[in-house]
């Protein structure tokens, strides 16, 4: 009896394995990332942890239905994890999550060199106010003006897993500070910060004319400005140091000037001396914001909450505006402002080769971001008219045809729609609640217009949304498509796309009998629907199989251990722990040979484990088989009996095993 506990202890480990690999996916779904040293093409998401795992990053364009990629540390586990992403597109936002956490964020790459954009500097407590702030106005990183000597409470918690935040000494992070990153433990007295086309050089009391000069090298920023303190340029700021240096740095290099300086504890004096525009920072005052835009011609400083603006650099002629400004106002959300700034450019550049871009510029924000629709198609039309070879010729025509398409009933399905996916679906499709208001809205828009152009396309939306979370409402919406509009295009592959959606919720069944009818409608199509009916039947077979696998486990183990004799001897014991130690030590060499094929390190680490415990086991049954039937038989059967019972088990339970952890991972098998 006691040797049966010591079986009943073998399992209740190998379950307790299990669970505790479960349990650690947990830990990722309770942590805070940050945004750490963000370039065009990479992006460092960094975090803490309880546990000791390898972190694992999953990432996309932002606003995409593309499938996910991911990256994972290039160390062990630990419990500081790093994570570099690469290979990303400049300028672009991605949606990102750690491990198995549903939790989202989104990252911005920089901006190409030519690229506009905007960052924040806070100065105070702004801990209340920092989301909100750097969504109104809209800054790709913070920099921080206040020393954090003495901050209770990490200001920027809230926003650390969407942009980096700076300060004078550098990169301000709780995760650097935690793990005793060197920048961290040594002030800078002088650094420099690029992004995009700007250099932003730090500049400390105690930092060397030499090496100021330097960092004001730079052939790549088109843009460069310095962040200091009243300490470092005095009260007349021209007859500093630093000012001599600026000036000397801009004689030399015209094309890539100091355009400003921003003066720590300077009050709100702001004056232009030798080029060089100086303004200050009031941090006198207990909280403060100031959005600083950069753009290749211009750059100027917005203080947030005042009726203060300051010019830091001109264009060379100020009466006209260049496209990259139009394309600023735009990105702000001031999209009349932009119209309005395009139609300057327009009239100010005649001839210039950038008027092509200007038209499409305007219809796209009369199309996508005003929604009016006629507007946006007399613009198109007049870049395909006046530039018919155009690069943005053909996109221009693409939108003439669909625009015209769907231009019944004076646009108002159309306007409405596009809306509702735009702005409101865009915001709202992750709250259930939210998401189906919108979706009545769009029921609605049907009801009120179902002889539009537009119904059939609005109906079909509708059935693909439903099928992200609703699969019994998708097959409705899909029904409802095939019966109002059936001869419509949109409507002509809705049967396939029902199985596609039985298929997906895992009702095989339903999907292979919805497979068949649409095999009936669309013969041209019979070579992929065939695929689609295999796929539904080999996931079937699996099922079966996976039942079949689970009553012979019961069975044998049933008949091994519940059947008396119950006795378990000492070396029964040996040989299982035996072959615990050798299929894991096996397996665990394999698996790490082959470990990239694995969706995640916990993944393999889950499978080892199962296969030794499935192994631990089926040696207890073989030899608990031999001895059973040894009493009533030959020695040389009772073995053969004893091996096969072992085998079969071992069979079911790494099946089942791979089955219930990551089914496709049967295909190597050809199951």
């Amino acid at each position: 009896m006691r040797k049966f506990w010591l079986l009943i202890v073998l399992i209740i480990a190998a379950v307790a394995t299990i669970f505790f690999l479960r349990v650690g996916k947990i830990v990722e779904s309770t942590v805070k990332p940050e945004v750490l040293n963000v370039t065009t093409s990479q992006v460092t998401i960094a975090w803490t942890s309880k546990e000791k795992y390898k972190g694992r990053v999953s990432y996309m364009p932002a606003g995409t239905e593309v499938p996910a990629m991911s990256a994972a540390e290039t160390f062990g586990a630990s419990d500081q994890h790093e994570v570099v992403l690469t290979g990303l597109r400049a300028s672009t936002r991605y949606t990102y999550w750690i491990g198995n956490s549903k939790s989202r964020y989104q990252f911005q790459t920089q901006p190409a060199q030519n690229s506009p954009f905007s960052f924040v500097a806070v100065w105070g407590d702004v801990s209340d106010r920092v989301v909100p702030l750097m969504r109104s106005e809209s800054g790709e990183f913070i920099v921080s003006l206040t020393s954090a000597a003495g901050q209770k409470s990490d200001w920027f918690s809230d926003v650390r897993p969407y942009v980096p935040v700076y300060n004078f000494s550098g990169v301000d992070s709780p995760f650097l500070k935690a793990t005793g990153d060197k920048h961290q433990s040594v002030p800078n007295n002088l650094w420099k910060l690029d992004w995009g086309g700007l250099r932003l050089i730090f500049v400390g009391g105690a930092a060397e004319p030499e090496k100021i000069a330097e960092m004001l090298n730079s052939s790549s920023a088109h843009t460069i400005g310095i962040i200091t303190s009243l300490e470092v340029v005095g009260v007349l700021f021209g007859e500093a140091k630093l000012h001599s240096i600026l000036v000397g740095h801009n004689k030399q290099h015209p094309t890539h000037p100091a355009a400003f300086a921003a003066v720590i504890g300077a009050g709100e004096k702001s004056v232009e001396i030798d080029g060089v525009q100086y303004f200050g920072v009031d941090t006198a005052k207990q909280t403060g914001a100031v959005r600083v835009d950069v753009d290749v011609e211009s750059s100027r400083a917005v203080f947030v909450d005042e009726n203060r603006e300051v010019a830091l650099k001109q264009p060379p002629l100020k009466q006209k505006r260049t496209c990259e400004e139009c394309r600023r106002l735009a990105d702000k959300g001031a999209y009349e402002e932009s119209v309005k700034a395009y139609l300057e450019f327009i009239e100010t550049h005649k001839g210039n080769f950038q008027i092509d871009d200007a038209y499409f510029a305007i219809a796209e924000i009369f199309d996508s971001k005003l929604f009016e629709f006629e507007k946006a198609l007399g613009w198109y039309r007049r870049l395909a008219s006046e530039y018919p070879d155009g690069t943005l010729t053909s996109l221009a025509n693409q939108r003439i045809k669909y625009i015209s398409a769907y231009a019944d009933y004076d646009y108002k399905p159309l306007t409405n729609f596009e809306r509702i996916k735009a702005v409101e679906y865009a915001r709202k499709k992750d709250q259930p609640q939210e998401r189906d208001k919108i979706f009545g809205e769009v029921k609605s828009l049907i009801k009120a217009y179902p002889d539009s152009n537009l119904a059939p396309v609005m109906q079909h939306w509708l059935a693909n949304q439903y099928r992200l979370s609703e699969p019994d409402k998708a097959v409705e919406a899909y029904m409802t498509l095939r019966k109002n509009y059936r001869n419509h295009s949109e409507s002509q592959e809705a049967m396939v796309e029902i199985g596609e959606t039985y298929y997906d919720a895992g009702r095989y069944k339903e999907a292979i009998k919805a497979y068949n009818e649409a095999l009936v409608e669309l013969p041209g199509l019979a070579d992929t629907i065939k695929s689609q009916i295999a796929r539904s039947e080999r996931n079937l077979r699996r099922d079966k199989i996976a039942y079949a696998c689970w009553g012979i486990a019961v069975i044998v183990f049933g008949t091994a251990f519940i059947r008396k004799p119950r006795r378990i001897g000492a070396r029964s014991i040996v040989c299982a722990c035996a072959a615990f130690v050798i299929v894991g030590a096996v397996s665990s060499f394999y698996g790490w040979l082959i470990h990239e094929q694995f969706n995640s390190a916990r993944e393999m680490v889950l499978i080892v484990s199962s296969f030794s415990a499935i192994a631990g086991l089926s040696a207890l049954i073989s030899m608990k088989f031999t001895r059973k039937v040894n009493a009533d038989s030959a020695g040389v059967f009772s073995a053969v009996a004893g091996s096969l019972a072992g085998i079969v088990f071992f069979l079911a339970g790494i099946y089942l095993a791979i089955y219930h952890i990551y089914i496709h991972y049967l295909i190597v098998v050809k199951l």
